[in-house]
């Protein structure tokens, strides 16, 4: 009986002890639970930070010249060139504009517009024939600082050159002047220094303005430049851009005789581009 008193104390114990060291077990689990690292999957950010950002726009301009140029000897002429004409004597013609930025901070722009018109009429008292042409080259070069920028809004300030290249030729053949070939013209680089905006309505549409001037008798007496419009994004990469554009200018190399020129424009019309941003 004695022994039978002993065995159950003892059982009691170690079932005591079993009880005790479970209790410790799982506090030290609970406790490895609310102490250790806990795996939360992240979300997935799909924006990427880039170093650096560029643009491609090919674009068009549906010209129209107005203003005044004079050649050498000859008097002023008025020039009234509409965008039917240019169309209708256009022999070849590119505009393109590059950019690259850094950091959304500091950038450079590259845009370049050339054109190439000709045309050509018979004489019939002779059989001759005259060929008159005429090449514009606009190439202008910026940088620029983004002194604004929110995911709106960016307003960027910039400076640079324009360059301009404009040369007129005269072709004639069997004519009651005889045969001739004159070409005239003149090249200058204009300083310049503007400031331009963009504004995000939402995802798809923005609005975009641009304002510049230039010259200051380094190259021509003065040129500026204003452009406007609308910016439709078809995604984060591809846009199309509606404007209309104004660029004049007011130059004369104030040379004497043959080696006179003076071209004194204004080239102004809608601007339709589409543009690859990556």
């Amino acid at each position: 009986m004695r022994t039978l008193r002993k065995l159950a104390t003892i059982t009691s114990a170690l079932g005591l002890l079993v009880l005790t060291e479970a209790s410790h077990l799982s506090e030290a689990g609970a406790a490895d639970l609310s102490t250790g690292p806990v795996q939360v999957q992240e979300p997935v950010n799909e924006r990427v930070d880039r170093t650096w950002e560029f643009l491609i726009a090919p674009y068009f301009v549906g010209a129209n010249i107005t203003g005044t140029s004079q050649v050498g000897r000859l008097p002023a002429t008025d020039i009234d060139i509409g965008t039917g004409d240019i169309l209708e004597n256009l022999r070849f013609g590119a505009m393109l504009r590059t950019e690259a930025l850094y950091r959304q901070k500091f950038g450079a722009m590259l845009d370049v517009a050339y054109m190439n018109l000709a045309t050509a009429n018979d004489t019939p008292l002779t059989g001759g024939r005259v060929r008159v042409s005429g090449d514009q080259l606009i190439l202008e070069g910026m940088v620029f600082y983004r002194a604004y920028n929110s995911p709106q809004t960016s307003v960027d300030v910039y400076a640079g050159g324009r360059y301009w290249d404009i040369s007129l030729s005269l072709d004639a053949t069997g004519t009651i002047a005889g045969n001739f070939d004159i070409t005239r013209g003149d090249d200058w680089l204009d300083p310049v220094i503007g400031l331009r905006a963009m504004h995000m309505f939402n995802d798809k549409w923005s609005v975009n303005g641009r304002g510049d001037v230039g010259g200051f008798g380094v190259g021509s007496d003065f040129t500026w430049n204003v452009q406007g419009g609308v910016g439709y994004h078809f995604n984060k990469v591809w846009s199309a851009h509606f404007q209309y554009k104004a660029l004049g200018v007011d130059y004369d190399n104030e040379k004497s005789g043959t080696a006179r020129f003076a071209y004194d424009t204004i080239t102004h019309g809608p601007l339709i581009g589409i543009a690859a941003r990556f």
